[in-house]
């Protein structure tokens, strides 16, 4: 039988250091040697299976093996991208996986079969913020690629013939094309490899993660160990999940705060914990949608070493389209290396092929030969597969503290950009929520920062759903739309669905250039005086995991030897709050706190702008938080021995052209200012929260943390 197994209710002294001095790549015997050098007794269950108790179980070691903040399920992409952010958080993170070990895991096949080659600007984003982007770009094969339409539209081979192309223009603000361009390198300010793709493959990047990972001290990835379920669930939420060791069969208790199922399409914790509760996520091909085969291979033909669409026409080419397929280099050191994609005989679609089956060499030639160009060979197949065009999204990502990631909450067809970097997007968007909410904890019967998962990514990957959809629809009537795809794609022009709890829209937000939700326009050459050194928006945007609060001053007429007024020196003021008929507004109601005005006019210094900001989001929150002072002038003030007690230290920057103002409240708002201060919350994800003018924006910071349902409030 299984169940719950006796453990001490003290942890003892020496245990947890004895376990976290492992590497994140522990095999199961070398975590069973840990624990018994620790003095860790672990029984093999004895009892029935126990059902769910609102009693709370006995206290545990204090172990990462035994107890942890977050059990990953799973270390494939998701899990080791969830892992690797929960990480540089500190979250103390357990990642189970059935795989004998580390190398085995790289070299399975499900290791090398199928996984994107293209890393989208946002995905690279990401992987500067947790610290692997330099590494990626040292990967084999990687390379940066920055024509987005050119992706999205490769040559075309009709029956084998390269269709003739027509020279593309140099971009052009009167097209599509030049306008989107245009958008990137003026609104967004990204240019070149700022806003690049990263040619990598799947496999490549899911080693840079995980060499990661083993050097983060908070994680530990345990092979060879299966999560079975969840036996427990206390009181105070603390889930007892079975664990069971692949190699001996014993099965042992581990208890967690949250529970993620980065297991697959055939998700164990999806099986478990969202039994029921489910709906359109069901794991078996659809007979009669679209059968196709997709291998790599040695291909062995004379055209450029580039991507190109395949096409297959009856009557040599001018009757109707009988089949297609893809081709694309894959990253890497051999010039032969190619991924092809082509349609299984239409006779094979209403039958039963299974997807773990790799379809024969001579099927592929059958099947690829009309399309290639005469002479091509194809050898060496690597790997070989057959896919259906089907679509899975759960009905639900999150069921209390357990939650769904990647593919084990919504499955896409092998192609295109998009489902490797919805995978990716997943973990980045749960990791950053769930981090806070184990550092600061949440409010009683609240989890707005957590239900905000499922409201954010389910409405993604019903995009990335329709977006594949469209675009087979799109070929299938010859109505194909590169521009549109460039720009869907890429992730920089996308916003956040309107049903979000964790931003705040306002009508007074409205009249912005940059809409809440979005990623903010990027400009260079911005001093940080901190370090006296230039950096870009995005350099500070991609520094670190965690919000960030930017507040815009008018001016800072403040002589060198002065922080603020008194004396000779002016005021440094960023505003004043005309506050002669509004004695008694208030700010954040909705978080149940106040800031009275008094009757005068009141100068709102930088200093005072930040007390205020602390008192509507409360010190916990502000201790994870970033804040930067943005300043129209070089003449900054030095800020020692203030008068009033700040728990952050600002970043003071320097924006002498004003041009970061122009490009997020426009150049009106910059005209007609007179001397009001706004400010900006950029989440961790780097998308606006909220946005305004003071005290308006104050109200809404306060509005956010109220949603965010986190503990710790002002």
């Amino acid at each position: 039988g299984k169940g719950a197994v006796e453990s001490s209710a003290v942890p003892r002294r020496g245990a947890s250091d004895a376990i976290e001095g492992m590497s994140a790549g522990t095999s199961a015997s070398a975590m069973a040697s840990a624990s018994a050098s620790a003095g860790e007794a672990s029984k093999p269950p004895t009892s029935a299976r126990t059902s769910r108790s609102s009693s709370a179980s006995a206290k545990r070691r204090a172990t990462i093996y035994d107890t942890c903040d977050v059990m990953v399920v799973g270390a494939g992409l998701a899990g080791l991208s969830l892992a690797l952010q929960l990480g540089r958080d500190g979250v103390r993170t357990l990642v189970l996986d059935p795989r004998p070990s580390d190398s085995m895991a790289q070299a399975s096949p499900a290791a090398q079969v199928g996984g994107g080659t293209l890393i989208t600007p946002v995905t690279a984003q990401w992987a500067t913020k947790v610290g692997v982007h330099a590494a990626l770009l040292r990967a084999e094969g990687c390379r940066v690629v920055d024509d987005f339409v050119g992706l999205s539209s490769p040559a075309l081979l009709t029956n084998g013939k390269l269709a003739k192309q027509k020279p593309r223009p140099e971009p052009d603000v009167s097209t599509r094309e030049g306008a989107m361009v245009a958008e990137l390198q003026h609104k967004k300010g990204l240019v070149g490899a700022q806003s690049g793709y990263l040619n990598v493959k799947q496999s490549e990047l899911e080693n840079v993660i995980r060499g990661e990972c083993s050097k983060a001290k908070s994680v530990a990835i345990a092979w060879g160990q299966s999560f079975e379920s969840v036996v427990e669930e206390a009181e105070d939420g603390t889930l007892s999940c079975e664990v069971a060791d692949i190699a001996t069969g014993e099965s042992r208790i581990v208890s967690c705060r949250y529970l993620c199922g980065c297991d697959g399409r055939g998700s164990r914790v999806r099986e478990t914990e969202f039994r029921g509760k489910v709906e359109g996520f069901d794991n078996k091909e659809h007979k009669g949608v679209m059968l196709h085969m997709m291998c790599e291979c040695s291909l062995g033909w004379d055209l450029d070493r580039a991507a190109y669409r395949l096409e297959q026409k009856s009557l040599n080419g001018f009757g109707p389209t009988i089949g297609g397929g893809a081709c694309e280099p894959v990253p890497g050191a051999d010039p032969k290396a190619y991924r092809l994609s082509v349609n299984a005989p239409f006779t094979m679609w209403a039958g039963s092929a299974d997807p773990s089956e790799s379809p024969p060499l001579s099927l592929l030639q059958k099947q690829l030969k009309p399309k290639l160009p005469k002479g091509a060979e194809i050898s060496d197949v690597s790997w070989s597969r057959f896919y259906r065009m089907n679509h899975f999204v759960a009905s639900s990502f999150r069921r209390g503290p357990a939650f769904l990631v990647g593919e084990a909450a919504h499955s896409h067809p092998p192609v295109g950009i998009l489902p490797m970097n919805a995978v990716i997007a997943d973990a980045a968007d749960l990791a950053w929520k769930l981090s806070l909410a184990v550092r600061l904890g949440l409010r009683p019967n609240e989890g707005g920062i957590l239900d905000s998962y499922e409201e954010e990514r389910r409405a993604a990957a019903e995009d990335t759903r329709r977006s594949i959809a469209g675009y087979f629809s799109d070929l299938m009537q010859g109505k194909l739309d590169p521009v549109r795809y460039a720009r869907n794609d890429c992730g920089l022009f996308s916003s956040l669905p309107e049903a979000s709890q964790m931003v705040v829209r306002s009508d007074r937000a409205a009249a912005y250039p940059v809409r809440v939700g979005e990623i903010p326009p990027s400009v260079a050459g911005l001093l940080l005086t901190n370090t006296m050194t230039s950096k870009s928006f995005q350099d500070i945007a991609c520094s670190s995991l965690r919000h960030k609060v930017f507040c815009f001053c008018s001016e800072w007429p403040v002589k060198m030897d002065s922080p603020f007024g008194g004396g000779e020196s002016e005021p440094s003021h960023s505003g004043r709050l005309e506050s002669s008929d509004r004695s008694d507004r208030s700010v954040g109601s909705e978080a149940g706190t106040s800031i009275k005005r008094r009757g005068s006019a009141e100068v709102m210094t930088w200093e005072r702008i930040l007390q205020n900001t602390e008192f509507m989001l409360g010190r916990a929150f502000v201790s994870q938080c970033d804040f930067y002072v943005l300043h129209q002038t070089s003449k900054i003030a030095h800020t020692v021995d203030l008068d009033r007690h700040l728990s952050c230290d600002p970043v003071h920057v320097v924006d002498a052209e004003s041009r970061l103002f122009r490009e997020w409240f426009g150049e009106d708002a910059l005209l007609s200012d007179t001397g009001a201060a706004r400010g900006l919350l950029l989440r961790p994800d780097g998308r606006v929260g909220c946005i305004g003018e003071f005290p308006d924006f104050l109200e809404d910071l306060g509005h956010y943390h109220h949603r965010s349902g986190l503990a710790g409030g002002g």
